[in-house]
């Protein structure tokens, strides 16, 4: 029998609603598990059958919460779809298969929403706009739904809407964060609590602002005009507005699909994922700092076509500077230079633990792009990289936990640990280190990509091509 379709919830915005939402969620599962027990005792052999039954049905429970609370509830939801966080247990599987659902099929508003939000926006109603308006969205975000529109001109365009209310909604999931850093003192006594809890509000209200969006987006779109791989849809600026970003609609399949690929053309995906965000964070000085499945859509051409840009991060040509000391310490063996390297960054100081108590766990953790060979990414190096910093029983937690960790250095492990987790779910194999060398040294490349994308910088940035580096993106 086909379920009955449920009209759209109103989007919870206040802070004591939201969290009784959560603790509500957790409640109806405690009392479903002890039943599940209680059916359990009763009848053993079908013990199994129970508890699976239970996993599934919670699973499903938690992304439908999820899903209706949008914000940076939903987005903690996408994360936990693809990140490996640590050795998986018995039904670990079984979540991560139903977050997945968040990343193209979260539960949309409803699409009278959309054309109020768009009212109040431009100051006129959606027919005076676009030629045409989709009502149904073809894609819903944690912030924001997609809806297929076509303007005067008869060009396609996505017309990204953010649901009313989910300012209110994030600055209210955001309420909780300097508590949480404040907790995290007591695991990481390092941590400068303040530092962390600044740089992720200041990343998530960014994503809040779609004139930021767009900006980021235009200026990618400037940086890989022409690019043989990579698609970055042109934006209509003159149509954004603070809730609504209107571009170049992408025709595509999600990157999900690519994780059933045969292991060649994974292995050519993930060395595209990989050359776009680490070429970006070494060639350009940004990065953007989300890189869930939902974000990239697979063109049939061969391209992959990134969508989102709301988190996007500068950083200085120092601090890169630096970490790459670090990375070139731990290639060489030259502890020394590490902990010079480590110090100017503000991750060791001299309360921390000496350089051989971190040289270890440093190279774990870099350990893709500390070898001239053919490496494959896989789920249980990412998980025990997760592990070390997030399990108490792993062996490099005590020692990791007192070091320091800037702020910036947050958002590049974030983008970092996602685009490993992502790797991993490909399975991606490539000679890591030869194409970094290409970001770090300018090196002519071994792959075929690569040297179409080399061809490609010496028109599109001769300055990069020649070995240096631009002076910043202005973002």
């Amino acid at each position: 029998m086909t379920e009955k379709k449920q009209p759209p919830r109103e989007l919870p915005t206040g802070w004591a609603q939201r969290g009784a939402r959560l603790a509500g969620q957790t409640g109806k599962s405690a009392a479903r598990f002890l039943g599940t027990r209680v059916k359990s005792f009763a009848a053993p052999a079908r013990a199994q059958e129970y508890l699976e039954g239970f996993h599934r049905t919670t699973a499903e429970q938690v992304v439908q919460m999820l899903g209706e609370m949008k914000g940076a509830a939903m987005k903690v939801g996408q994360l936990a779809s693809f990140y490996e966080f640590a050795a998986p247990g018995d039904y670990a599987s079984t979540y991560r298969d139903a977050l997945t659902m968040l990343q193209n099929s979260a539960p949309p508003m409803d699409p009278a929403a959309s054309r109020q939000v768009i009212r109040e926006e431009f100051g006129k109603p959606v027919e005076e706009i676009f030629e045409e308006f989709e009502e149904q969205a073809v894609a819903s975000a944690s912030i924001g739904q997609v809806h297929r529109a076509r303007l005067s001109s008869g060009e396609v365009v996505a017309v990204k809407v953010q649901y009313p209310g989910v300012d209110d909604a994030v600055r209210a999931d955001l309420k909780n964060i300097s508590a949480l850093t404040k907790l995290s003192v007591a695991v990481a006594p390092n941590l400068d609590p303040k530092e962390i809890a600044a740089e992720v509000r200041d990343r998530v209200l960014e994503e809040l602002d779609y004139r930021r969006e767009a900006a980021n987006q235009a200026r990618f779109g400037q940086l890989f005009d022409g690019h043989p791989f990579v698609v970055v849809p042109k934006v209509h600026m003159e149509l954004c507005r603070p809730r609504v970003i209107v571009q170049e609609f992408v025709e595509g399949r999600s990157l999900i699909e690519a994780f059933d690929w045969e292991q060649p053309e994974k292995d050519r995906l993930g060395e595209m994922l990989f050359r776009f965000f680490y070429g970006c964070l070494n060639r350009f000085l940004l990065f953007s700092a989300d890189p869930h499945p939902g974000n990239y859509m697979l063109r049939d051409d061969g391209k992959v076509a990134f969508l989102d840009f709301g988190l996007v991060r500068a950083i200085d040509p120092g601090t890169l500077d630096l970490m790459l000391q670090v990375v070139q310490a731990l290639i060489h063996e030259d502890k020394e230079a590490g902990r010079e390297a480590l110090e100017s960054l503000g991750i060791l100081t001299a309360k921390t633990p000496e350089i051989d108590a971190v040289w270890e766990h440093l190279k774990m953790l870099n350990s893709p792009v500390l070898s001239d060979e053919v490496m494959t990414i896989d789920r249980p190096l990412v998980q025990e990289i997760a592990a070390a910093g997030f399990d108490p029983r792993s062996r490099a937690f005590q020692t990791m936990r007192k070091v320091a960790v800037p702020g910036v250095m947050v958002t590049v492990n974030r983008m970092s640990f996602g685009v490993a987790s992502l790797l991993a779910r490909l399975e991606a194999s490539a000679n890591w280190q030869a194409i970094a060398r290409e970001f770090w040294f300018s090196e002519p490349s071994q792959t075929e990509l690569g040297k179409l994308e080399q061809e490609w910088l010496k028109v599109a940035h001769p300055d990069i091509a020649g070995g240096s580096r631009t002076t910043g993106p202005g973002l």
